[in-house]
């Protein structure tokens, strides 16, 4: 199919299936985004280490066509690409997979309960959720085939072991997966790890699992691996149905003030400052950040640190 094609079906099909507005404001931006990508394709796999991981030119234009999730309405086929979210479930796993659906992208949410998050919101029926469990490849292998890009929110904090099992483990599981799957991007969120000294130890599984994991990251995904690594990461962060917790009280007060003195990364190596000089993230823009990671390959590979996040803030 050429892009042509694909984007005449899009337009189409948002007439029938989107407002007006959705169709022109998501859709669109999300065309020239793709059309951005199948153009640069040949560059972005001429340095590729990985075959099975980095796509040719042809495999990067089919990730943005075929590679997708599609519905029939009077005629006409939506042609999406398809994200997978892993932890979509969480806080910033919600947030990365509400952000895909804006830009225009058939979402897959992947938890271990395969259900929405707590609260349900409208766009959580727009999403297809799927039971999987990141250290078994088995249980989810089949939701990575055909799509565009994969990215993994997973984390958590607990005890050493489970720290770096979780942070660590089932993410380097995760990425070996896609890249043997043949996805061409893997955005991975990580965190910022402040210069306090002794932090390694009393952190020891969660500051080794997210090392673990963007060691994978480089090894599978050298051309098309990029690593998140916001500072805190604020929002209304939803516990239960009856709880919210509004972390932007706290924390958007000093991204604002540290926002106003960009030199602060100068103190980003400085032992016990460095944590208060490094600015917190809303939700919000590491989500897009993760979104525009996965699906343009002007993005290039590696780290993206608190400040560089921040260029996403709305």
């Amino acid at each position: 199919m050429t892009m042509l094609q694909a984007s005449s079906r899009l337009l189409a099909s948002s007439i029938g299936t989107h407002s007006l507005t959705r169709g022109l404001a998501s859709i669109t931006p999300s065309l020239m985004s793709h059309a951005s990508a199948a153009a640069g394709a040949c560059m972005y796999s001429s340095t590729s280490a990985e075959p099975n991981a980095q796509s040719s030119a042809a495999t990067m234009d089919a990730s943005f066509t075929d590679a997708n999730s599609a519905s029939s309405t009077e005629g006409f086929t939506t042609v999406l690409p398809r994200l997978v979210v892993f932890g979509a479930r969480g806080f910033v796993g919600s947030h990365i997979a509400q952000e895909g659906l804006n830009a225009g992208l058939g979402v897959t949410g992947v938890s271990r309960s395969g259900t929405p998050p707590v609260g349900r919101d409208e766009w959580t029926n727009e999403v297809d959720w799927v039971r999987g469990n990141a250290l078994e490849p088995r249980s989810f292998e089949q939701h990575l085939e055909g799509s565009a890009a994969v990215i993994s929110a997973v984390g958590a904090f607990g005890s050493q072991e489970a720290m770096l099992r979780t942070n660590g483990t089932a993410n380097a599981t995760l990425i070996e997966a896609a890249a043997k799957a043949g996805v061409p991007r893997f955005v991975y969120v990580s965190a910022h790890i402040p210069n306090i000294p002794g932090i390694d130890l009393v952190l020891r599984g969660y500051v080794q699992g997210k090392a673990m994991a963007e060691e994978a990251l480089r090894k599978h995904y050298p051309e098309g691996g990029v690593a998140l690594r916001p500072g805190v990461v604020y929002g209304n962060r939803v516990v239960s149905s009856s709880l919210t917790l509004p972390l932007q009280m706290v924390f958007q007060p000093l991204d604002l003030l540290l926002s106003s003195y960009p030199s602060s990364k100068q103190f980003s190596n400085m032992p016990f400052i460095s944590a208060l000089a490094s600015p917190p993230n809303s939700v919000q823009s590491v989500a897009k950040a993760a979104v525009d990671a996965a699906t343009n390959p002007a993005v290039p590979p590696g780290v993206m640190d608190p400040w560089e996040l921040q260029k996403y803030k709305e």
